[in-house]
């Protein structure tokens, strides 16, 4: 159950994507391992690439602290060029074609999301995303889950505001909307979309995740209670 924390005055809601909306275990790991498969011949550089990031080449598991879990698509090439000996710049646009071709297959939404985004839509709140995902990647994504429609901006690591957790995203975001940061929550799963609310100076609610080293402003269990926060 949400805990009893207003939210009175909120006029934009701003969603991360992964772990958020989607199932980032179940899209990512098994994206990422046939990416890695795709790009990388050599089987023992192909499994050190895949530890450095944080995925399982056989069961598609992604470890807690996986890098794949909150780091953008550049930082990860950042981390694989060194092992794969190529150049990152070179590597980023190679990577992420053969990622997205794999998420587009294994994209999973989590439970709820939907009627969500619905009941939000019905009280006529603006609705933004900001992901450290690329852009178009995540376009894509809402798009074959059927909900590009209901989001007014799409923010990608990649479209000029820096990543997360930088308050870019989010000071970007409440332009767009028209309104002040403090009117504009921002939902996510992880310490480091708290991190990008308390930078941009928004409230942030934790959701699908134990609290951990931040608190958020609100904490809940699904996204199935956030409507009725903001009524």
């Amino acid at each position: 159950m949400a805990e009893q924390v207003s939210l009175s005055g909120i006029r934009a809601v701003v969603f991360d994507k992964d772990g958020t909306l989607i199932d980032v275990h179940r899209t990512w790991g098994p994206a990422m391992a046939g990416a890695l498969r795709d790009l990388v011949d050599d089987p023992t550089r192909r499994s050190e690439a895949a530890a450095a990031i944080g995925v399982d080449l056989d069961t598609h598991e992604l470890s807690v602290d996986a890098p794949i879990i909150a780091a953008s698509n550049d930082q990860l090439v950042a981390i694989l060029a060194p092992i794969l000996k190529v150049d990152a710049e070179r590597l980023l646009p190679i990577f992420e074609e053969r990622l997205f071709a794999h998420a587009d297959g294994t994209i999973t939404p989590l439970s709820g999301v939907s009627d969500a985004l619905d009941a939000l839509t019905s009280m006529g709140c603006w609705i933004g995303l900001a992901t450290n995902d690329a852009e178009m990647s995540a376009r894509q994504q809402l798009t074959g889950l059927g909900w590009l429609h209901r989001f007014e901006s799409v923010i990608g690591y990649d479209s000029g505001f820096g990543a997360k957790p930088g308050s870019g995203m989010l000071l970007e975001s409440a332009g767009r909307a028209g309104v002040k940061p403090k009117e504009l929550v921002f939902v996510g799963d992880t310490d480091t979309d708290l991190r990008t609310a308390a930078a941009a100076g928004c409230p942030s609610v934790l959701v699908h995740a134990p609290v951990g080293s931040i608190q958020p402003t609100v904490h809940l269990a699904s996204l199935a209670e956030l409507p009725a926060l903001l009524a």
